[in-house]
């Protein structure tokens, strides 16, 4: 689980904090939500001679073709390259990227786009199928060529003795691996096409405003071809070797080429241009030849419902950050969410360009999530508005593509299974005994997918890439008989045919095609002609049907359009891809259209009824082995502290992981002695271990913090304090799913600190602490901070000393979080946090800063309870600035702009006289700040705030006659009045006591600069 990771890195930091307040203060405000590690893998080790394939063995089969398949890719790259690996490459696989999701090898989430990928530290590859060996294949050739190119750049610079080089940019390291990938696949040439017809293509210069995007990796991928075409093929390959004569890549592309970064660009557009312009001549955009049923967001899986008269859709889409099911009446165009995604635990993804959905007759919407760890098949009734059925196998991780059977008594679905195949399965939705039984169609390792039944219940239709051409990556079209059991090829050829509609007669099939060349276009199958259809003909006079039911285009197109489905008046309603963006819309007439195809419009299929295999290495006893733990160094990195209050200090920290990343050590030595004599003794250090292997994830620690250290004491104040501290740690978390855990943890520390002087006590005792917690998080991200959903955190604990009892106090922390959205960029956020001690000797929180009371100086404001409630508008202030300057320019994107409310106090702190405690500060009255300010988010890690405004004080002021609490009898110290004891906030006079007459503060107006993304 992330927190876990974080934690430890928040420890090895703890004692450059002025104080462990300040920590302890933050590790309780933890929110973000779990990778969950559900399922327990049996590892084993596949080594071949390049090789460590790391495989469960219910994937046996797939580990096997994942060898044969890695060793193949190698030798054409390793050729290609000119480079051997001397090294066997460790290759973590999984049979579905659901498991792949569980991977601990990465400490980030991985979304549904992340087809796998490379870890350069310890050069491991970890990658799922989805049931497609045609994509797997690609997958292994992508990330084994960032191993291969890893492996020869480093060589380079370091023959080259460049031990400092900054590296090859991302656009060209993903845009390579994707060129020796293969030909660029219908998709890229969909993006690419699109991009070219609207003029929107971003130039060569700019590629760094969509660096990380599926964006970049097409536009890399296709400026090599365009080098690979116009300087040749071994000009690509000197790109990357070259890279050690420059610093800057441009430089490299200059030596290479010959030409400057803006001369390559029109070059490349150009090229575009000649290539893609005349398309237009005889395509036309989606725009031009249907109209358009969704105008926000990505949309796609369009499904018909007919009720009443009055025609339904039924689609996915995302329109702001969550993708959700929306219901749209045709003939209106308005919608409404019928079911929300990635919010919740029963629909954590909807599988957004994987998984259509259908509704029967009846008004029964099946569709596909996933929900916890493998997917769900769920119906829900849009008569009741409820979840009626919920259907999930053991050994079925992944479901796709229902389709009703015309009664509504069974659903066809593509199910991928523990092992890694794809196969269709039959599930029975009755209601009675026979309610959710299953049966299997087929077995084996061919991709089977979108399947769909045909209107009089005989034949299930589905796209598979089981014949010939499937070795090439090649899908056609089957029919399977229900009644015999028996498979059809409907076509054949090295095409993408997917996504079959059956019309509702029943006689033609429409499916997308890319036969034209084109990324995809929708063509018809004509299945029933007269008093015969295809069965029954392939019977009688199998010759014909090459002619008689050959496919023919219905639309010509020059983007690509998906998942087409017929209406009841014979329209047709599709998602297209057009400037960027995915649409639903409908092609009219498109039944009469598709009965006046002329014969002379049609394209012969060649049929070639032969299956394909892949390589393997098999599984034997002499080359495989149980997996057994091998550490390795994740990171080696120093640290060094230099500042005129706190000293200086320095030291490292090392991270060591197991080859699967599911035991992490984490070792931290620092040192912040201020003589030569306390350099031996003032040694600090933390060791952390993490267990990340089961659905439970625990750490536990030792640790030493020894030195002079300051601390704010319980007026603001720095104080300086002589401190030792040692002992253990241990935390537990538990994971209820994705966006809920509950969480505990133990400290025992022997800890004694003497006050050099000042007002804080002095502590000698053992420590133990223990906390409870409970967090939900399902918020939803923008550049600098949330934007939507909900966050709450409760926490509760006691600390005691067990020597001494000199502490004895319990403490409740809650914080809640609402982001409400106004537009798709903007957002209402409110927080409100309490944080409690209650006891003997208490912990003094720290308030204000940044992140609770702007404008106030930050931790200036202790005590041992506060409350804060935050209210803040955000909202996009500057998309994109650039600044050009003599010598070159820089610029920042998604600036954006925030008004807020934010109103508090800290109140409890201790009065002692250095001895005993004499008295505890009593709650006076809300202080608060507004203004407004602006958020820069740097390179996607770092955000800049900038806040300006103005503080208030409403300690006993009246309101509507009503006088608030408190009294301004504690001063508040501001930024702009430390020699100004009258323009504080309140106080008394220091030599006479008395209450200083018409107490105010300076102007009250702020500005302030932090690092940090918003709450």
């Amino acid at each position: 689980m992330r927190k876990l990771r974080y934690i430890a890195f928040l420890m090895t930091f703890c004692f450059v904090l002025c104080t462990q307040k300040a920590d302890a203060q933050y590790h309780q405000n933890f929110f973000g939500t779990n990778k969950v590690h559900y399922t327990d893998f049996k590892w084993k080790i596949l080594e071949t001679k390049h090789f460590e394939i790391y495989y469960y063995p219910e994937m046996q089969e797939l580990a096997e073709r994942a060898a044969g398949l890695a060793e193949e890719q190698y030798l054409e790259l390793e050729t290609r390259l000119n480079h051997s690996l001397i090294k066997r490459v460790p290759m973590i696989i999984f049979s579905s990227h659901l498991y792949f999701q569980q991977t601990n090898t990465t400490p980030y989430e991985l979304p549904e786009g992340v087809g796998g990928f490379f870890e350069f530290f310890k050069g491991r590859v970890v990658l799922p199928s989805d049931g497609s060996t045609t994509n797997f294949r690609r997958v292994i050739r992508h990330e084994l060529a960032h191993v291969m190119m890893t492996s020869k750049v480093n060589r380079i610079l370091s023959q080259h003795r460049k031990f400092n080089h900054p590296g090859l940019p991302l656009w060209f390291t993903e845009g390579l691996a994707e060129f020796w990938s293969g030909e660029p696949d219908f998709q890229a040439e969909m993006v690419m096409r699109d991009a070219t017809i609207n003029n929107t293509v971003v130039p060569l210069q700019y590629f760094y405003r969509v660096e990380g995007t599926y964006y970049m990796y097409k536009l890399g991928e296709n400026l090599l071809h365009f080098v690979k075409e116009r300087y040749g093929d071994e000009k690509v390959l000197l790109l990357m070797e070259n890279c050690w004569k420059y610093d800057q890549f441009e430089k490299t592309v200059e030596l290479t080429l010959g030409k400057k970064y803006e001369e390559l660009n029109r070059e490349w557009i150009y090229w575009l241009r000649k290539k893609y312009y005349p398309t237009v001549a005889n395509n036309d955009v989606p725009s031009a030849i249907s109209t358009v049923n969704t105008r926000e967001g990505f949309n796609s899986k369009p499904a018909y419902f007919f009720k009443d008269d009055k025609e339904y859709l039924f689609y996915l889409a995302n329109r702001n950050g969550y993708t959700n099911i929306y219901k749209q009446e045709l003939k209106t165009n308005k919608s409404e969410i019928v079911i929300k995604g990635e919010r919740s635990s029963a629909f954590e993804a909807f599988h957004f360009f994987k998984s259509k959905i259908d509704v029967n007759k009846k008004g029964e919407l099946a569709f596909v999530s996933k929900s916890g760890e493998s997917d769900v098949l769920y119906i829900y009734d849009n008569d009741t508005k409820k979840i009626t059925h919920k259907y999930m196998y053991k050994n079925l991780i992944g479901l796709a593509s229902p389709s009703w059977s015309p009664d509504g008594k069974s659903i066809v679905f593509s199910g991928l299974s523990v092992s890694g195949n794809d196969d269709l399965y039959i599930i029975r939705v009755t209601g009675d005994e026979n309610d959710g039984m299953i049966e299997q169609l087929n077995n084996d390792f061919y991709d089977d997918r979108n399947p769909a039944w045909s209107p009089d219940g005989k034949y299930i239709v589905y796209s598979s890439d089981r014949t010939h051409y499937g070795e090439a990556g090649a899908y056609n079209l089957f029919l399977y008989d229900r009644a015999k059991r028996q498979t059809y090829y409907l076509t054949s050829g090295n095409y993408m045919d997917d996504s079959p509609s059956w019309s509702p007669a029943g006689d033609m099939i429409a499916f997308t095609s890319n036969r034209r060349g084109t990324p995809t276009n929708v063509w018809i199958l004509p299945f029933r002609i007269g008093e015969s259809d295809f069965v029954s003909d392939l019977k009688k006079s199998p010759e014909t049907l090459e002619d008689k039911y050959s496919p023919r285009p219905l639309t010509a197109i020059t983007s690509a359009v998906f998942d087409p489905v017929w209406t009841n008046s014979g329209d047709l309603i599709f998602s297209a891809f057009e400037e960027f963006s995915f649409k639903i819309r409908t092609l009219p007439d498109a039944y009469a259209k598709a009965q006046a195809l002329q014969p002379g419009e049609r394209i012969k299929s060649v049929v070639v009824r032969s299956s394909w295999i892949t390589p393997t290495k098999a599984v034997t006893q002499a080359n495989t082995k149980p997996y057994q733990k091998r550490y390795g160094l994740d990171f080696v990195q120093g640290a060094f502290q230099a500042d005129p209050i706190y000293g200086s200090g320095g030291g490292a920290q090392i991270g060591v992981t197991d080859m699967l990343g599911n035991d992490q050590y984490y070792f931290v030595v620092y040192n912040n002695a201020r003589s030569t004599e306390q350099i031996l003794y003032d040694w600090n250090f933390v060791i952390t271990k993490i267990n990340l292997n089961q659905r439970a994830n625990f750490a536990y620690g030792l640790f030493r913090f020894k030195g002079e250290f300051f601390e704010i004491d319980d007026f603001g104040g720095i104080s300086p304090v002589d401190e030792n501290r040692y002992g253990g740690f241990f935390q537990l978390l538990y994971p209820l799913s994705k966006f809920e855990r509950i969480e505990t943890s133990l400290n025992i520390s022997r800890f004694k600190r003497d006050a050099t002087f000042g007002t804080l006590l002095p502590i000698d005792g053992v420590l133990v602490s223990n906390t409870a917690g409970y967090v939900f998080d399902n918020t939803l991200w923008g550049p600098t901070g949330p934007l939507d959903g909900n966050a709450v955190s409760l926490s509760v604990g006691y600390t005691t000393d067990v020597k001494r009892s000199q502490q004895n106090y319990s403490t409740v922390i809650f914080d809640v979080r609402n982001y409400a959205r106004i537009t798709n960029r903007s957002a209402f956020a409110s927080r409100a946090m309490v944080q409690w001690n209650q006891g003997k000797n208490p912990q003094n929180y720290l308030l204000g800063g940044s992140w609770d009371l702007r404008g106030y100086p930050r931790w200036s404001l202790p005590g041992t309870r506060f409350f804060v409630v935050n209210n803040e508008l955000r909202f996009p202030f500057v998309d994109d600035l650039n600044l050009r300057l003599p010598f070159g320019g820089f610029g920042f994107r998604s600036i954006r702009g925030a008004l807020f409310m934010d109103m508090g106090n800290a109140w409890g702190s201790q009065f002692n006289d250095g001895r005993v405690i004499l008295g505890n500060q009593k709650f006076d009255g809300i202080i608060g700040s507004l203004g407004t300010g602006f958020r820069i988010n740097f390179f996607g890690v770092l955000v800049l705030r900038f806040d300006y405004g103005k503080m208030f004080d409403l300690r006993g002021y009246r309101i509507f006659g009503q006088k608030l609490p408190g009294n301004r009898s504690r001063p508040i110290v501001t930024n702009f009045n430390e020699t100004r004891d009258n323009e504080q906030f309140g106080g008394r006079n220091f030599e006479t006591g008395e209450i200083l007459k018409n107490p105010r503060w300076s102007r009250g107006i702020f500005w302030q600069i932090w690092f940090g993304y918003d709450y």
